[in-house]
């Protein structure tokens, strides 16, 4: 991490706790020892001379003789989280802060180190000081990580889409570097709106290695057309890539519907989903091979063979005719959905689903995420955004943006630690903030006027510096604008 500071523009955070924002790391002691042993208190400093390297300085303090040259005692008596944590942490790295040092959020770039540990703990032995001198005992902590992702300030620009209606999706494929299987795809370059449906015009857009801009593809999804697009999914296949859309407006007496494309929408492959008149699907959820899917009437359906076939794995018993609003999976194993009336469902085994109390009584959830930690994230129609640390058994506010609601929340698909949220007002106009410690604090992303959308549905994080969002029309035309760093 050393390239990232230079001399004493550098600070180290660190986290203690995934709730918890990055705390400073100043050189201010910590701990002591008793007496007859003397005082020794670590103190932590930027060391430029070792670029980026944090000095861990011990001194022996009060009266000549209280010290001596056979102490002994080890410094992990100290009370010192740095050296005595057993346990990895992510630590914040930044450079060139802005205004107040103490800050996590001043700086001009910025790197999160995952796993951090330090990779030396010695102290010299300690010395006795006369009584005009304070001999210093000085060791480097080196700090080594598993990982580490840069973080840049992020600014929204709007991108220019020929379409008219307004969008409530957006999925891109992962980057991929070039192999015997394919060309290398970059960042961001290839991926999916969905659209509310008009008739005869076909909801789903899409663009391809970021060339020549946003298409709408040959033929509509759905076997009846004007049908609306509520979500959106692209997976990489042996042969190239699957595409799938979910039919969120209702088809009079139809079922649920799938339609998927192999070939950019030229053509479509529909799939019925269960037995239920008029129900439609509001969010699709992919993980370990396995696909859900969120429905009205209370139902939860999974597929394992990208949405050929699908079975139901709740069948409205949870929640008998309830609107099914979001779904998310920690695992194969766990899981969550939301819905309407403060309704929360969940799974420890993949299949049966029961219900919890929610964060919000009487009130509506619509959007719910899960990060690294399995800390479960709902976003309400009441504004505000609630967190729970046991699966959903107790609840607390994590933050409160205000009348409205929190309509879109999600983490990274890499690390489920960098996220975005989305509260719109009442006007309607959305704000997107963004998270960069798990969850613990969310801030605005700049570029955002009060009239610079009119309502936004839906998100997708390609990576912790790049966030495109949709919504409704604005001024005449989809909106779709990317949060990208700023110059």
């Amino acid at each position: 991490m050393g390239e990232f500071i230079t001399g004493s523009e550098g600070d180290l955070f660190v986290q203690t706790e995934r709730d918890l924002p990055f705390a400073h790391l100043t050189c201010v002691g910590v701990g002591d020892l008793p007496l007859p042993l003397g005082d020794l208190t670590p103190k932590y400093c930027p060391d430029p001379a070792n670029k980026g390297k944090f000095v861990i300085s011990g001194y022996i303090q009060g009266e000549p003789g209280m010290g001596s040259t056979t102490l002994v005692r080890p410094l992990s008596s100290v009370a010192n989280w740095l050296l005595e944590n057993d346990c990895g942490f992510e630590a914040l790295v930044t450079y060139a802060c802005r205004g107040t040092r103490a800050l996590a959020t001043n700086y001009d770039l910025a790197v999160v180190l995952f796993g951090a540990m330090p990779t030396s703990s010695t102290l010299l032995a300690a010395v006795a000081r006369g009584p005009d001198e304070e001999d210093r005992i000085d060791t480097n902590a080196a700090i080594s990580y598993t990982d580490r992702r840069l973080i840049y300030h992020l600014v929204f620009s709007r991108e220019t889409v020929a379409n008219t209606a307004p969008a409530n999706a957006i999925y891109f494929l992962p980057k991929m570097c070039e192999s015997r299987c394919g060309p290398a795809r970059g960042l961001c370059e290839e991926g999916f709106i969905g659209l509310d449906g008009t008739q005869y015009n076909a909801e789903i857009k899409y663009i391809k290695n970021g060339m020549a801009g946003w298409e709408q593809t040959d033929t509509d999804p759905y076997l009846y057309f004007g049908g609306d697009t509520s979500d959106v999914f692209a997976v990489d296949t042996v042969d190239g890539h699957r595409a799938i859309s979910s039919r969120g407006s209702v088809a009079g007496g139809e079922y649920a519907e799938i339609a998927y494309t192999e070939n950019w929408g030229v053509n479509w492959q529909n799939v019925y989903v269960g037995t239920v008149a008029d129900q439609t699907i509001q969010a699709l959820f992919y993980y370990g091979g396995r696909l859900w899917a969120a429905a009205s009437a209370g139902y939860i359906y999974v597929s394992d063979d990208l949405s050929e076939t699908w079975t139901a794995q709740e069948a409205g018993v949870e929640a008998p005719g309830i609107q099914l609003n979001d779904i998310a999976m920690y695992s194969l194993q766990v899981g969550y959905c939301v819905g309407a009336g403060n309704t929360f469902l969940y799974t420890t085994d993949g299949t049966e689903w029961n219900a919890r109390n929610g964060p919000a009584p009487l009130t509506d959830l619509l959007s719910v995420a899960v990060n690294d930690k399995g800390h479960v994230f709902v976003g309400a129609a009441d504004g505000i955004l609630y967190v729970s640390r046991d699966g959903g058994v107790t609840w607390a506010v994590r933050r409160n943006f205000g009348a409205g609601s929190v309509d879109w929340i999600a983490f990274d698909e890499t690390r489920r630690y960098f996220g975005a949220v989305i509260h719109n007002t009442a006007a309607p106009v959305g704000t997107v903030y963004r998270t960069i410690d798990g969850g613990a604090t969310w801030n605005a992303l700049a570029g955002q006027t009060p009239t610079w959308n009119s309502g936004l549905n839906g998100g997708f994080i390609c990576d912790q510096n790049h966030i495109y969002v949709v919504g409704e029309t604005h001024a005449g035309t989809t909106f779709i604008a990317v949060a990208s760093p700023s110059s």
